[in-house]
């Protein structure tokens, strides 16, 4: 990766949010007595507010304790995430991933602050407090959200719509319709050059961190698109946004309607047998005049047999068409391609995932809503829990600390800071 100018990173904007931790550690260290004491005391002050007028009975009081405890739950937190909101200002990190760090970071200190209390006398740790603390955390987070607009950073004519710096990648800052353009361009070749597109997500991100081979697959691709809105997210909370998502489920078939129109053929590979011939079903029906010139479903498993990739790599070629899709989930998808580019007889390779799938109407997508809101990874999470729980809520947690790690790489990228160092 070139070198960039890192900016200076603001530690002391670091200090209030500290003080609000120390603050909460304090009082979390209290033994029971001494904690209920305390919570009394600020009941009493704010009746004293009052003028003393208001009489309450034992219960009642007890309940009104309860509500004022709740509420200065509600508050500490929505304090603390104030002051992390600051520092991640401070750091230029805006919008979507600071709201996201303001809950992520309060989240874990809430839990250990439950945690904590497990160990003092007289006190305990209460699932139904660590609620409250989120619930002042997270709408904190919506209104910072809501009202702190931010404007993108200024960026050269010469850098617009070209390839850029992004987290540990490199990404085509290009439109939807241009990624079309493109991927047909390459389609109209003589010759089975075999361009790659690839479209990365957050997963493939963070396992292009640590896979070396797939990293290098990366560094071969002709076209990179960004897949997800989280990706979004990150260049838009840096000030320096992408121009679109261009999802590997969203290109398909706007390649298959220009398929039919200019009469390039396809090749589905991946999948199942009965995948295939839904989607190819489905897709003819839908755009007449396209030719799927045919489709290869490999067995489970693929690739550990000796000449699974031959065969393959054979049923492939035997067509020679213009668009070969592939579907066998990624990293499986850009190491078969990138592995075997050479050999495969077709102009412009998609590794798009479940594309195949979702034309198929075997696999359901998100609705177009919780797609907006980038919530299609949820919606998917709720179609296969077991199987997806271990990658959004543990692994792709990891994104956060990327983001960090490559601000300055990306924020170069979009700008063009630190070009003439690297000349």
């Amino acid at each position: 990766m070139k070198p960039v100018h890192r900016q200076k990173w603001n530690i002391l904007s670091l200090i209030p949010a500290i003080a609000v931790v120390g603050v909460i550690f304090y009082y979390s260290f209290q033994p029971g007595d001494v904690s209920q004491a305390s919570s009394d005391n600020v009941s009493m002050g704010l009746i004293q507010l009052f003028g003393g007028r208001i009489t309450l009975t034992p219960q009642q009081f007890i309940t009104y304790g309860n509500i004022v405890r709740i509420l200065a739950h509600a508050a500490e937190y929505a304090v603390l995430a104030v002051a992390i909101g600051y520092a991640c200002t401070r750091n230029g990190i805006r919008r979507q991933l600071r709201a996201g760090y303001m809950c992520l970071i309060c989240f874990w200190i809430a839990l250990a602050d439950e945690f904590v209390q497990i160990f003092v006398p007289g006190r305990y740790g209460d699932p139904r407090d660590l609620c409250v603390d989120m619930i002042g955390v997270v709408g904190i987070s919506l209104i910072v959200f809501k009202f702190r607009k931010t404007r993108s950073l200024p960026r050269p004519e010469s850098l617009k719509g070209g390839r850029r710096d992004y987290l540990n990648i490199q990404l085509d800052d290009v439109s939807f319709d241009e990624a079309v353009d493109r991927i047909m361009e390459y389609a109209a070749e003589d010759e089975y050059n075999c361009h790659m597109l690839v479209t990365p997500n957050v997963d493939h991100v963070i396992k292009l961190e640590t896979d070396k081979e797939f990293r290098e697959v990366y560094e071969q691709a002709d076209l990179i698109t960004p897949d997800g809105k989280p990706l979004m997210w990150i260049g838009e909370s840096f000030s320096c946004p992408l121009r679109e998502k261009i999802s590997g489920a969203d290109i398909l078939e706007p390649v298959c309607e220009r398929a039919a129109k200019e009469g390039r053929s396809l090749f589905f590979f991946g999948t199942s047998d009965e995948v295939i011939n839904t989607a190819k079903e489905k897709l003819c029906e839908k755009y007449p005049g396209l030719n799927i010139a045919g489709g290869y479903a490999p067995p489970m498993g693929f690739g550990k047999k000796q000449g699974d990739v031959e065969r393959a790599v054979k049923q492939i070629n035997k067509v020679g068409a213009d668009i070969l899709v592939v579907g066998l989930g990624a990293p499986k998808s850009e190491k078969f391609v990138a592995k075997n580019r050479y050999r495969l007889k077709a102009k412009v390779t998609l590794c798009i995932g479940a594309a195949i799938a979702f034309s198929a109407g075997m696999q359901k997508r998100a609705p177009e809503w919780m797609s907006n809101m980038g919530l299609e990874w949820f919606y998917r999470f709720l179609q296969e829990p077991g199987r997806l729980f271990k990658r959004y809520f543990i692994d792709d947690i990891k994104i956060f600390f990327m983001a960090l790690k490559y601000r300055d790489r990306t924020i170069a990228g979009y700008t063009g800071a630190g070009e003439e160092d690297e000349q």
